[in-house]
């Protein structure tokens, strides 16, 4: 099996690409073969665990009476489960939910092949200050909640049942500037090995020498030899593509110390390699196996690509030879009414609707992300910067995140980094190293920033490093956030600093709010436009007033508008520009993909809305703005939608974006003219008077259509339809279907400013995950079957159990006809103890 637990539930067959499907049956066969084996067996942890919300006295101990705790699976986050209030001490940095202390219990029955083998534990996520026990023996504490921890069971396992206990610290609030969630958020695994094997993320794979004719394979892998003795031993390293077909073969032999690991050092030559890149992204998987007396004793599989970057100062970023830009975006790891405990379907789902968008690239702010997630990236195509650390030893501002984990910095940085470092080092989707966002002071202190540097470049001399909104000293890659979104900022860099290559680690810092609109552009993303500088102003990038008054005048001052057009400094147009005429700037990192729960601007609110995709996961105006900018596939978008009873006549600007190179807006099939896209100014616009109908929107390009989206008006609220992104699931308790909620008019039309109150009734197998609308204001409970709809739009997300049968969802609103839909749950095997 992976031990790198490259996880393979994203490639399930209801969305699974042809790629993606062979990739799928070669791991599989993979796993199958490693367990008939008994090479190395890896099994989930997952289910039935006990859980206790507070502390409790002795909670590790084996005798501890755990029959009424609840029973849960996890990932789970106990936070998301409790109520919004505003005198939760965590405030709007942890989007104004609880924290506390929570205690997990879970039986372990011996078995008997475990003789003599080597047992372990994984958890690939515990937010946050982890103590971890095994029959009452403390195995270890961990302040770092995004780190996976790894623990030998060995000593003290013993026949019968064995009890492993969990107690989880999230109590010193706020934590962090944004929501974590508390709890074992993510999965956890049992791995059984042979005493002689590979370490736990103990191999290093490069591919020093890439052409298109052949490519350099070097390995470097950690043996742990625990016996005492000096042993003899074979190493074998087999390289296979994502089909599982040899490409490359090697033997070497060595004698292992007697104490301590031994490092097996090996080249090989893969002929025509498939070469990685977010357009085609070819993985390879090294199977580095240990044969000892002519028995194969441990199988370690390491997924890699080949690839060959190269960062020039003038040229920018080459990727196999091919000029590319860094498209991407940050992201935070939690999402609306799941929280932190993501499940593998969801994130799966987002990565799909980011690739769709054209993104190819994806921060991880700021923090190490579930291996799931690199997993993904690697055979999906995102380029990543991985981060670990927000700020270092000291928390960010007066009263915001007292107990992050600058309060741990100093004590833990160095193991955690290099833990980190280990532990993603052989993905290609990894591209450079982030070494801290927005370090206030580093200047400061730079030897410590040398010394982090230092540790990436000695772990992985193969990455650059960058640091969120820093320039100089010791970095490889400018980082620009907030100091990149003035006139002028990139000109100076670049005359000061003309042999450097920077990155927008965070920029632009836009906000909006879907279905909400505003007609005269602001910048009051951060703070008030008036406590700008008559100096700052004069910096500030022009935004769009697309009037002269305020069309829309309704909407609650706590959301953001939907045009381009409300934001700190910059516009998101404006700077992709910046990045796109700039050679010097590799490439930019929105704030951010999605709306994130925390880091909220006060009570009632849940974020700040800065995200191009909402709460419940429904794309914004500004999502399509980026799809027309950086994506490939023909497409056009128009805003706002055409429903505006009360505004007939008056004259509402239509904005149109498009790749194309020309598009046409038409009423009720008439014509309002034929425009050229000017890339100056990336957008279309009209003005035309209200009155019902439909607007259409057609893309050209080279004078062929391209494109075409329209826009109806509709009527009063009739009933509500409901639309499921998967019919069939499977009884595994992972399986996950989103259920999404329109209040349609009578002709099937979504309502847009629709907020009537849904109420969802389920029958069959099922677990409710939540249900969420996008709505950052609404502070109602997550885990409740009802909610009411958000510029027409709810979601309702459900897991199956471990029972099969079918689904039947419906959902009531008063006065509405009812929705209704099915799905089936079909019958599968688990393989958890």
């Amino acid at each position: 099996m992976d031990p790198t637990h490259n996880n393979t539930k994203h490639f399930n067959e209801s969305h699974m690409t042809h790629t993606g499907k062979n990739i799928c049956l070669w791991i599989l066969a993979l796993l199958l073969s490693c367990t008939a084996n008994a090479q190395r067996i890896e099994q989930n942890l997952d289910f039935d665990w006990r859980f206790h919300l507070g502390d409790i006295a002795a909670g590790e101990a084996p005798t501890t009476d755990h029959s009424t705790w609840r029973q849960l699976d996890v990932p789970h986050d106990w936070s998301i489960e409790g109520e919004y209030d505003q005198n939760n001490p965590g405030k709007g940095w942890n989007a104004f939910l609880p924290g506390g202390i929570g205690w997990y219990r879970r039986e372990i029955p011996w078995n008997d092949t475990w003789e003599g083998r080597n047992v372990a534990v994984n958890f690939d996520g515990i937010y946050m200050n982890s103590t971890v026990w095994i029959n009452g023996h403390k195995l270890g504490y961990r302040p770092n909640g995004y780190l996976d921890v790894h623990y030998d069971l060995t000593p003290y396992l013993r026949p019968g049942m064995n009890i492993l206990a969990v107690r989880v610290d999230n109590s010193l609030q706020p934590s962090a500037r944004w929501y974590n969630g508390s709890g074992i958020y993510r999965h956890v695994r049992l791995i059984v090995t042979d005493p002689v094997r590979v370490a736990h993320n103990g191999t290093y794979v490069t591919t020093p020498d890439v052409t298109s004719e052949q490519a350099t394979v070097a390995v470097e892998a950690e043996i742990v030899n625990p016996t005492g003795n000096r042993l003899p031993v074979t190493i074998e390293s087999v390289v296979a593509d994502s089909r599982g077909r040899e490409v490359a073969r090697s033997n070497r032999t060595l004698t292992l110390t007697d104490r301590g690991t031994t490092l097996a050092v090996d080249r090989l030559t893969v002929a025509n390699p498939a070469l990685w890149s977010p357009e085609s992204p070819a993985v390879y998987y090294l199977t580095t196996r240990i044969v000892r007396d002519g028995k194969a004793i441990d199988d370690y599989v390491t997924r890699f690509g080949i690839r060959k970057a190269e960062f020039d100062p003038d040229r920018g970023f080459i990727l196999n030879g091919v000029p590319t830009k860094f498209k991407g975006v940050c992201i935070h790891q939690n999402t609306g009414a799941v929280g932190s405990a993501m499940p593998d379907d969801l994130l799966y789902k987002r990565l799909v609707q980011l690739k769709e968008m054209g993104c190819n690239a994806i921060r991880t702010s700021h923090y190490a992300y579930a291996p799931e997630f690199y997993a993904m990236c690697d055979t999906m195509g995102f380029m990543v910067m991985n981060e670990l650390f927000d700020g270092w030893f000291q928390w960010k501002g007066a009263n915001k995140a007292r107990y992050d984990y600058g309060y741990y910095f100093l004590d833990w940085w160095e193991r955690d980094l290099a833990d980190f470092i280990r532990r993603d080092r052989n993905h290609p989707s990894v591209m450079i190293w982030s070494m801290g966002n927005e370090v206030w002071g580093y200047e400061r202190h730079q030897y410590l920033q040398w010394k982090i540097n230092d540790t990436f470049h000695r772990l992985d001399p193969t990455r650059p490093t960058t640091q969120a909104w820093a320039l100089d000293t010791y970095l490889d890659i400018a980082g620009f956030n907030a100091n990149g979104e003035s006139r002028g900022d990139l000109a100076a860099f670049r005359q000061k600093q003309p042999g450097k290559l920077a990155i927008g680690t965070e920029i632009p810092h836009t906000r909006s709010t879907r279905g909400v609109y505003r007609t005269l552009g602001s910048y009051n993303a951060w703070r008030n436009p008036e406590r700008f500088s008559d100096k700052e102003r004069e910096r500030l990038f022009p935004i769009d007033s697309l009037t002269d008054t305020e069309v829309f005048t309704e909407f609650d001052p706590g959301y953001a508008s939907s045009y381009d057009n409300q934001t700190r400094k910059i516009s998101v147009r404006e700077q992709w520009k910046q990045t796109r005429d700039n050679p010097f700037m590799i490439g930019e990192f929105r704030w951010t993909a999605f709306d994130y729960l925390g880091e909220a601007w006060g009570w009632p609110s849940r974020t700040n809305n800065y995200g191009i995709i909402d709460l419940a996961g429904f794309p914004k105006d500004n999502y399509y703005l980026y799809q027309s900018l950086w994506s490939d596939q023909p497409m056009v978008h128009l805003l706002p939608h055409w429903t505006w009873p009360g505004k007939e006549g008056v004259e509402i600007p239509v904005v149109v974006y498009t790749n194309g190179d020309e598009a046409e807006l038409l009423i009720d099939g008439r014509s309002l003219g034929r425009r050229t896209m000017d890339p100056d100014t990336l957008q279309l616009v009209w003005r035309v008077p209200y009155q019902p109908g439909t607007l259409t929107a057609v893309a050209y390009k080279d004078g062929r259509e391209i494109a075409r989206k329209s826009c109806t008006t509709a009527e009063k609220p009739a009933a509500v339809r409901l639309t499921p992104d998967r019919t069939t699931l499977t009884a595994n308790r992972s399986d996950v279907v989103c259920i999404t909620a329109d209040i349609v008019d009578s002709r099937g039309r979504l309502v847009p400013y629709a907020s009537n109150a849904i109420r969802f009734e389920v029958s069959g197998p099922y677990k409710l995950l939540g249900v969420e609308n996008g709505d950052i204001l609404d502070m109602n409970p997550q885990k409740v079957l009802g909610r009411k709809a958000f510029m027409g739009k709810a979601l309702l997300i459900l897991q199956t159990t471990g029972e099969s049968g079918v689904l039947q969802i419906k959902a009531l609103s008063d006065g509405l006809r009812t929705g209704k839909t099915s799905v089936h749950v079909k019958p599968t095997k688990t393989t958890s103890i």
